[in-house]
C-alpha cells in the first residue's frame, strides 16, 4: 500500500517538473519575440525621419530650426570660428538667383522680464529679412551677435561671434522669417547677417547696444559740471576718450585726487584708476600753488565693449588757513 502511494507520489512531481519547464520555455520564447518587435519597430521608426532634419557640412538641424545657441551651449563665451553654413542645391523649377539681402529691420527692447528679473538684458529681433531677387528655398540664412571685434572673413568663416542661428526658410521670398536674440544690455554689439546658396552669398553688418542704465545721460565728447573749481572732462583724441578730472585751487598744502569709472548697474571697474597726492612737508618750499591740478585716464579694456558708465571723482584737501575739504563728484556718461 504504502509502495503504491509512493510511486503516485513520484509520478506526481515528474509531471510538476516538466509542466514547470514547458511554462518556463513558453514564457522565455514570447518575451525573445517582444524584444525582436521592439526592435524592428524602433528601427522603422528611426528610418522615417524627414530628411529636412538632417543637414549636412555641419551635422545640424536644417529647416526653420534653431541650428545653435550660445545661450544653451556656451553662455556668456566666445564660440569657435565657424565655418559658412551650406544649404542644399536648388529643387527643379526654383529661382537659380544669388541671394542678395536688403537691409534688415531691427527692434531692440529690455528682455522680458519673466526671463530678466535683475534686469541685466536686452533684445535684438531682427525681421523683415529679404532678397532683391527671388531665391530658392534651400538657401540658407545666418544672424550672428558679438561684440564689435566679431568679424566675417572672405572666405564665410565667422570669428569672435558669441550666439548664431540658422534658418534655410521655406518661404525664403516673403519676409515672414525672423530672429531673437537676448544679450547683456549698456555694451557695444554687432549684428552680421550671411545669406547663402550655391550661387552666392550676401552680408549685412549692423551696429547695436540696448541702453539701459544710462538713459538721459550725456554723450561724450562733453564737459561736466563747473571748471571752477570742479569738472570732468571727456574728449575723444585720435578715436580714443580721454577721461580728465579737473581742480582749480587756492594755494594748499595736502590734496589726495582720484577718478575712476564703474559699470552703475554691476559696480565693475570700467576706467583704468589713476589717482595725484600731494603732502607739503618741506617747509624751505612753498606748498602747492594755485592752479588747476588735473587728473586723467582711460578705458580699460572692459570698459570699451560698454556704452554706458559712471565716472566718480573723490578730492580731499587742506590749504593754506589749514582748512580741510572733502568733494565727492560724479555722473553718468553714454560712450555712444
Amino acid at each position: 500500500m504504502f509502495g503504491t502511494n509512493d510511486s503516485l507520489v513520484s509520478s506526481f512531481i515528474s509531471e510538476n517538473r516538466k509542466l514547470k519547464t514547458k511554462i518556463f520555455s513558453v514564457t522565455t520564447l514570447y518575451f525573445c519575440l517582444l524584444v525582436s518587435l521592439t526592435f524592428v519597430s524602433c528601427t522603422k521608426e528611426g528610418k522615417k525621419l524627414d530628411p529636412s532634419d538632417t543637414v549636412g557640412l555641419l551635422g545640424l538641424p536644417v529647416g526653420n530650426q534653431t541650428l545653435i545657441s550660445s545661450e544653451s551651449s556656451n553662455p556668456g563665451g566666445v564660440l569657435p570660428p565657424i565655418p559658412p553654413v551650406v544649404g542644399g542645391p536648388a529643387l527643379p523649377g526654383q529661382p537659380l538667383n544669388a541671394p542678395i539681402l536688403n537691409h534688415p529691420q531691427t527692434h531692440i527692447n529690455n528682455a522680458p522680464a519673466s526671463e530678466d528679473p535683475s534686469g541685466f538684458h536686452g533684445n535684438i529681433l531682427i525681421d523683415h529679412i529679404s532678397f532683391q531677387l527671388p531665391v530658392h528655398n534651400q538657401t540658407t540664412v545666418t544672424a550672428y551677435i558679438g561684440k564689435r571685434n566679431m568679424v566675417l572673413e572672405q572666405d564665410g568663416t565667422v570669428i569672435n561671434a558669441i550666439n548664431y542661428r540658422t534658418l534655410t526658410p521655406v518661404n525664403p521670398n516673403g519676409g515672414a522669417y525672423w530672429y531673437n536674440f537676448k544679450f547683456p544690455s549698456d555694451q557695444k554689439h554687432k549684428l552680421i547677417l550671411v545669406a547663402r546658396n550655391e550661387f552666392g552669398s550676401s552680408a549685412k553688418e549692423i551696429d547695436f547696444s540696448h541702453n539701459r542704465n544710462c538713459i538721459g545721460a550725456p554723450l561724450v565728447p562733453i564737459i561736466i559740471g563747473n571748471c571752477d573749481p570742479h569738472c570732468f572732462e571727456i574728449s575723444n583724441i585720435a578715436g580714443q576718450l580721454e577721461f580728465k578730472s579737473k581742480l582749480k585751487h587756492e594755494e594748499i598744502t595736502y590734496l589726495e585726487f582720484e577718478i575712476y569709472g564703474v559699470s552703475p548697474k554691476t559696480g565693475g571697474h570700467l576706467l583704468v584708476p589713476n589717482s595725484f597726492s600731494y603732502i607739503w612737508d618741506d617747509p624751505a618750499h612753498p606748498p602747492l600753488q594755485p592752479g588747476v591740478t588735473t587728473v586723467a585716464t582711460s578705458l580699460n579694456q572692459e570698459g570699451k565693449d560698454n556704452i554706458c558708465l559712471e565716472i566718480q571723482s573723490n578730492i580731499a584737501m587742506e590749504d593754506g588757513n589749514g582748512t580741510l575739504s572733502i568733494d565727492f563728484f560724479h555722473s553718468r556718461v553714454r560712450l555712444e
